[in-house]
């Protein structure tokens, strides 16, 4: 299932989200393009679709692919982006 931050709420929608993908070829071409997009119209948080990119990684053509938690913007890293870094810090905030 999902490996970045979203709503309890969002679970049905992230299911019917990845079910389509995988049965619809257009829509998977389209999810693949812009998945953040597509995961902003089922109301992801915006600290997901706004921090954080997004890859969409087909397991048959990349039978090795590994999944991991999230993928940072490296540009907004090295550029020490406030903004960027303030709103990241409240993704992963426990309050």
């Amino acid at each position: 299932m999902a490996r970045f931050p979203f709503y309890k709420s969002n679970i049905k929608d992230l299911g019917k989200l990845i079910a389509k993908a995988a049965l619809d070829e257009d829509f998977r071409r389209s999810f693949t393009e812009n998945p953040s997009a597509l995961l902003e119209e089922i109301g992801l948080p915006p600290q997901s679709t706004k921090l954080l990119t997004f890859k969409v990684v087909d397991q048959g053509e990349v039978p090795n692919a590994v999944a991991l938690p999230y993928r940072l913007s490296t540009e907004k890293l090295k550029t020490g982006n406030e903004t960027y870094l303030r709103d990241l810090s409240r993704t992963f905030s426990l309050n």
